[in-house]
Order: structure tokens, then sequence, then C-alpha cells
């Protein structure tokens, strides 16, 4: 695998390039829409958002969260074209017609839409029509004739009861599935205990001002390994990273397997889609043990993850650095402030998280 398949947009760059598509597509389905959708017999609830904002697991986090409130309106699901229609064979209806906006609205801590308020009124009148805010409660009551905006990386205890919903979405298709599983049989014959780490770096590094890029040493990655280690039987260490070739000979002593390892072939109607990266996901899904990053993406992978019976991840708390978390029971991400997270780190939180990263990795 190489590292170009992670080096897509990042999750800032996404958010500033959606709009002008957004009012691209807005035109387009404006030209469509000719009933009030109040006046038709079965709610609609439309997701134009998905695919355009958010990386792939953004994506997960967002699907979810349609399909779970449309099945609780008894609404038709229509969205934007995104990953999942090729990955998991959904078969999702087009939007046909522009909806009120239904804007996320967090429990705690800013959204993006609380950082650049001026959004809300752009997607109003993109729309022709008022927004409303929408929370974590909509999962229980469910909406009808809205379009859905937001990245919806809630406390997880909300989506816990729809676990089985949940993971249920995000099975892949057959063929791939079968690709996956012979790669995967090839990393458990090599030991009894598949540990998966998942190193973020690369775009976290270069947007430090973000709060939630939290950056580890790798050495300290090395540390939380040698606590475990030998307490496990017959380990194994599987690797992935969006800059892996940088930090691979960090962990040469656990001798690690990387995706590169397991002769995984993508079908053939999925080889120009740049999939590699899902490879990593999968596997991670299915690891026996399962140290992160402060990602989403290794996040749920815990999320889907049956078997794991220990899953570590990084934290604010440097006389810490690791604590054990339930993904069903845990934010998905951990932003710098703790209970009163901050959407951007200050200046000095800069100076003090580089100094830490670069001493560290200089001993």
């Amino acid at each position: 695998m190489t590292n170009s398949k992670y080096t897509a947009k990042s999750e800032t760059e996404r958010v500033f390039s959606v709009f002008e598509t957004f009012k691209k597509d807005s035109e387009k389905t404006k030209a469509l829409s000719g009933e009030d959708p109040k006046t038709e017999s079965q709610p609609v609830l439309t997701m134009s958002c998905i695919g355009q904002l958010g990386r792939f697991v953004t994506q997960l986090f967002q699907y979810a969260f349609l399909r779970i409130c449309a099945e609780k309106s008894g609404g038709r699901v229509e969205c934007s074209p995104w990953i999942g229609q090729t990955l998991f064979g959904h078969n999702d209806t087009p939007i046909s017609k522009r909806l009120p906006p239904a804007i996320e609205l967090k429990d705690m801590g800013d959204s993006l839409f609380e950082v650049i308020p001026q959004f809300i009124p752009y997607l109003e009148k993109l729309a022709d029509a008022k927004s409303l805010r929408i929370g974590a409660d909509s999962l229980n009551s469910g909406l009808v004739n809205v379009d859905i905006w937001g990245f919806f990386q809630i406390h997880t205890r909300y989506f816990k009861p729809h676990q089985q919903d949940f993971r249920s979405l995000f099975k892949p298709v057959n063929d791939l599935n079968s690709s996956l599983d012979n790669g995967l049989n090839i990393l458990r014959s090599q030991g009894k205990t598949i540990i998966g780490l998942h190193i973020r770096q690369g775009d976290y590094i270069k947007e430090p001002r973000l709060g939630f890029t939290l950056v580890f040493p790798t050495q300290w990655y090395c540390e939380c390994l040698e606590r475990i280690w030998d307490n496990l039987e017959d380990p194994v260490l599987f690797l992935c990273s969006n800059d892996l070739d940088s930090i691979l000979g960090d962990f040469e002593k656990f001798s690690p397997v990387t995706s590169r390892d397991l002769d995984i072939k993508l079908p053939e109607n999925m080889k120009d889609e740049d999939l590699d990266f899902y490879i990593d996901f999968f596997i991670l899904s299915n690891c026996d043990i399962v140290v992160t990053s402060n990602s989403t993406f290794s996040f749920v992978a815990c999320m889907l993850n049956e078997k794991a019976k220990m899953f570590l991840r990084p934290c604010w708390d440097f006389s810490l650095k690791f604590v054990e978390f339930d993904p069903w029971d845990s934010e998905p991400i951990l932003y710098i402030g703790g209970d009163q997270p901050k959407f951007f780190k200050s200046l000095p939180d800069i100076a003090f998280l580089r100094l830490m990263r670069y001493s560290s990795s200089s001993e």
C-alpha cells in the first residue's frame, strides 16, 4: 500500500470546498423539485453533505445517523453518492428535491457551524428555506422532510441502542469480503494474538491548531506495547498509518506486519477506486487488541470489532498517555480541554505539544 491512498484532502480542506459543490448540486436539484414534500404520503430524509463533508469514517457516522433517523420516522432515504455504495453495496436513491437544512448542534463544545456561523445562512440561502438545529436525540425521535448536515461524531452511548443496526450497515460486499478474509487468514497464521496499531500523522502534523490533532511520539507507542507484549499469547503486531514509511523502522523490534504483507487483491471493479485504506480499516476491526490514534478512523474500526478483548487510546493526560476505553461508551475523538473542549489550540498549547513530541523523539 502506498501512502498516497491516505493523503486525500484533509477534513478542513473538505469543509471549505464542499459548499461550492453543494451550490452546484443545489441548482441541479431545484430543477427536479416540483412537489411540496409535505404533500407526499411517505416522508423523505436526505443527506446532501455525505461524500463531501468529511472523509471515509465521517461518512460512516453520517450515514448511520441518516439511516437510523429515517428508520424511526418511516421515511425513505435519499443521499449524494458516497464510498459506502461501493464498499458496502448500499443502493441509495439520489436526492430528488432540496429540503430545509437540519444542522447538527453538539451537546458539548462547538461544532463547525458555531466556529463559522456564516455557513448556516449560506445553506439556508441555497436551500431557500430556514434551517433547524438537531442533536443526538433525533436518533430516538426520528426526522422527516429535512436535509441533514453535520459530522455526527457524537458520544457513542447515543448509538449503542442501535449497535446491531450500526454494524450491519458497514459489512463489505461479498467479493471484497472474500479477498479481505484471505489476507486476515495470512495474518492470523503468524500468531495467536493480533495487536492492531494505528498511528495517524500526516495531516495531524500539518494542522496543529485543530483541537483534536494529538500526535504521540512513536516511542510512547512502543512503550505501550512493551507493557502488554509479554502477557499475550504469541502476539503479532499489525501496523498501519497514513505515514507508514516514516514510522515502520521505529517498531522493528516487534517485527510488524503491514497490509503490504497480506497479498490482498481488491476485486477488479474496485482496483481504480483508491480503496487500499479500507484494508487497514477492515483488519483493525478484526484484531484481538487495538491501540488507536486520536482518530475516528481507528475508533470506528473498534466500534465494528466484535472480537477484541482490549481497546487502548492516547489521551491528553500525558502522565497516563494511554487509557483503556469502550468504543460504545466514549467520545469518538478527544479534544484538548477535556470537559471544556477547544475547537482550536492556543499558541502555548501548540508550542508545548511540539516540544513534548520532539524532546521525546530525541531521547
